[in-house]
Formats: C-alpha cells, structure tokens, sequence
C-alpha cells in the first residue's frame, strides 16, 4: 500500500472517531437537557428533563396559602408541559446538526440508544503498518 493510500486511510479512521466523540457529546448533551417552569410569584417551580421527565418540583409556602390541592396539582401539571416544550426544543437543536429528525425524535424520546445505530470503528490504524 502507498503512504498516499495509508495517509487517506488514517485520515478516514481519525475522522470517523472524531464524529463519533462529537455525537457520543451530543447525545450526553441532550441527556443533560433540562428546563424550569414556574408561577409568577415563584411559589411553584418544575423542572423537567427532555423527555418531560420531572426532576425537581418545589413549593414555597405561598402555594399552599394561595392554592387549593386541586388547584395546586393543575398547576404543577401545566408547569411541566410548559418545561416539557422548552426542554425537547432545546434537545430538538442540539440533535438537528447531527441526525434525520425522526431518528432525533426516536433519541430525544428514549426509545432509541445512539449506540444502536452506530458501526464499529473501523480498524484501519491496526491494520496499517507503519
């Protein structure tokens, strides 16, 4: 093999692992995605995950002052939808760069591993002599 051929090789293998540590990133990014909703007096506060999934809810002394349970629960319910829509947007452009955006939205909600879908490394530097 000529070193013009191995050079081009090298290249392909440390441009490949180079994509994969910029999705591996990607794809801790969106795990890692998280947004906060509140009421205008601060007293209630939810904060979700991309996937909608609750991480944090908070109550001031104010919310059981102001809200009745019932009152309180549709409150929390509709800060979590509100989080919910800014989160999985901000998931939605981290993962617009790199993905087709049904395979994004497959990843965004969880029914998807990046790593399923990504081949094995190549091997070329192990393969190539010098």
């Amino acid at each position: 093999m000529d070193d013009r051929t191995r050079a081009s090789l090298h290249q392909i293998s440390d441009n490949y692992h180079e994509r994969l540590a910029e999705l591996r990133k990607m794809q801790q990014d969106v795990q890692n995605v998280t947004a906060t909703a509140r009421t205008r007096d601060g007293s209630v506060s939810v904060e979700v995950g991309a996937q909608g999934q609750l991480r944090d809810i908070r109550l001031g002394p104010r919310a059981y002052e102001r809200m009745n349970p019932q009152r309180l629960a549709r409150t929390i319910m509709e800060l979590a939808g509100e989080a919910t829509q800014e989160a999985s947007g901000r998931a939605r452009q981290i993962t617009a760069a790199f993905l087709p955006e049904e395979l994004a939205a497959r990843l965004r909600d969880g029914e998807e591993d990046l790593g399923a879908f990504l081949p094995d490394a190549p091997s070329f530097k192990d393969d190539l002599p010098g």
